[in-house]
């Protein structure tokens, strides 16, 4: 019991891995900062209605016009109000559709450029911990939320501040509104919204750009790991290390047993004399030069020694030879253009001993001239 809550009460001092930033991403938790798109929002609203307001002014006054002159008559005489209904909703559609359309598209391509492409269903997936008033309770009094909170009424003084510093020098103006048209009336109405907005929109950059500096540190404080939960990472991803050293073991094993089955064919066993053991086979039928079959050193060297005066195999001392052929070749790996000569005076004695009339000195010579 203690061993656990040891290591509940671990603190979070490693980085993120790869498979943690990923997992986190699956499910929906990414660094985001809503202040962004809501600047980019009112942006691209204020845009739309900068380069389209002649457009929209003309649909709001014949909106109003003959909805209220010959729609209004039709139906007070006929008592059919649908045209009028129908009418009005279609201009209507034509002045709302455009600005819900750019703040959609917007809201997409804010989404985007912060975290990329991503569906995860976690988030709004049911979840009773969500609605448990103790847990509710205990992230009232979280650093995130106090953020936030702070964050919202930073934002409510900005826009306060900055409607009233832009409608106060407006005032200035007022009088002179008697002496305009509708329609310049609506007009001068645009500017002052369309500046007000620039404002705001100005101001809340710095606020949108400290909320994602928030939002990303906040991120990686929660996506730190203990040095147990990166343990069983690694475990999980490349195996529990007892296990793979045991399977490297048996590997060896295997290959040690390989390796020592390939003796008692072999042709020569070359020597240190004491360090050093490696082992040679050639078949000119198969083998275009002698192949290391077999070496070791040490205790190695010496089983192999023993295994080789078992089964009668020559056991010859040459330290260069042994050394070299030791040091450069892996087992299977054929000898050398280079110690093709050391290689067949050796072979050459093997045979003479052995009684064997075969001309090998004169074919690997041959394979060397080539």
């Amino acid at each position: 019991m203690a061993q656990g809550s040891d290591e509940s009460s671990e603190e979070k001092t490693e980085q993120a891995t790869q498979q943690r930033r990923e997992d986190f991403r699956k499910s929906g938790q990414v660094a985001q900062s809503r202040e962004i798109t809501s600047i980019l929002v009112l942006m691209g609203v204020g845009l739309l209605f900068y380069f389209l307001s002649r457009e929209f002014l003309q649909n709001l006054g014949v909106l109003f016009t003959t909805s209220f002159t010959e729609y209004f008559l039709a139906a007070a005489r006929h008592g059919d109000l649908m045209p009028g209904i129908k009418f009005a909703l279609s201009k209507a559609f034509m002045v709302i559709a455009p600005v819900m359309g750019i703040a959609v598209l917007t809201g997409i391509l804010s989404t985007v450029m912060q975290i990329g492409f991503l569906t995860s269903w976690e988030q709004v997936s049911p979840d009773l911990n969500r609605i448990n008033p103790i847990n509710g309770f205990a992230k009232i009094f979280n650093l995130r939320n106090l953020f936030e909170g702070t964050k919202s009424v930073f934002k409510i003084i900005i826009v306060s501040a900055v409607a009233y510093l832009v409608l106060k020098k407006e005032l200035e103006f007022t009088p002179q509104l008697v002496q305009l048209s509708v329609a310049q009336i609506f007009i001068y109405i645009g500017m002052v919204i369309f500046k007000l907005l620039g404002s705001i929109c100005a101001l809340l950059v710095m606020l949108a750009i400290i909320d994602y500096a928030f939002q990303r540190w906040d991120l990686e404080k929660r996506m730190r790991m203990t040095k147990q939960e990166v343990k069983e990472e690694f475990k999980q991803r490349e195996g529990d290390p007892l296990i793979k050293s045991r399977i490297k073991r048996i590997q060896r094993e295997l290959a040690q047993k390989r390796m020592m089955d390939a003796i008692p064919k072999a042709d020569v066993v070359i020597t240190n004399p004491t360090h050093i053991a490696v082992v040679l086979k050639y078949d000119r039928e198969n083998m275009a030069a002698p192949t290391l079959v077999a070496k070791g050193a040490d205790l190695i060297a010496e089983k192999i020694k023993s295994i080789a005066r078992q089964h009668n195999v020559p056991v010859v001392e040459n330290k260069p030879l042994a050394r070299t052929i030791f040091k450069t070749l892996k087992i299977g790996q054929a000898i050398p253009k280079s110690l093709y000569n050391a290689v067949a005076e050796v072979l050459a004695y093997v045979y003479k001993i052995k009684g064997k009339i075969k001309q090998v000195s004169e074919e690997i010579a041959q394979e060397a001239s080539v």
